[in-house]
């Protein structure tokens, strides 16, 4: 499974409160547009070969990004939100890559954050490359 899709997933399950909708490489225009729910974008950033040997390499060291854009109501703390959120993908075996600073977006008023997670997944024993 992709990094991405097991990010949304997690998201997902972890049941965060606070986040209304969750998406995976693309975000839909209404999505965008609404200002009064709290939406996660879940990117590839990196996807790169690594535990070398035999000639092949048998790991890839997959990095996401994670950004969240506020709900211009939103009422709870950020900071819990955000923590939660990165204990749940510590608690999954991914590292915190990056933690960027909120900023608040002049134009619509909306708290963001970006995040950025890496895990290595082992391939191995899948015989996915010859």
């Amino acid at each position: 499974m992709a990094a991405v899709d097991d990010a949304v997933a997690l998201i997902s399950a972890a049941s965060l409160v606070g986040i209304d909708e969750v998406y995976g490489n693309n975000l839909p225009k209404e999505a965008a547009d609404s200002l009064g729910k709290t939406v996660v974008l879940v990117t590839d950033t990196a996807n790169n070969p690594s535990g070398y040997g035999n000639n092949d390499f048998w790991r890839l060291a997959q990095e996401i990004e994670v950004q969240i854009w506020y709900s211009q109501d939103f009422a709870d703390d950020p900071e819990a939100l955000e923590v939660t959120l990165m204990k749940a993908f510590v608690h999954a075996g991914w590292k915190v890559a990056a933690v960027r600073q909120r900023t608040l977006d002049p134009d619509t008023q909306q708290l963001m954050n970006t995040f950025y997670f890496h895990v290595k997944r082992i391939f191995r024993r899948l015989n996915l490359w010859h």
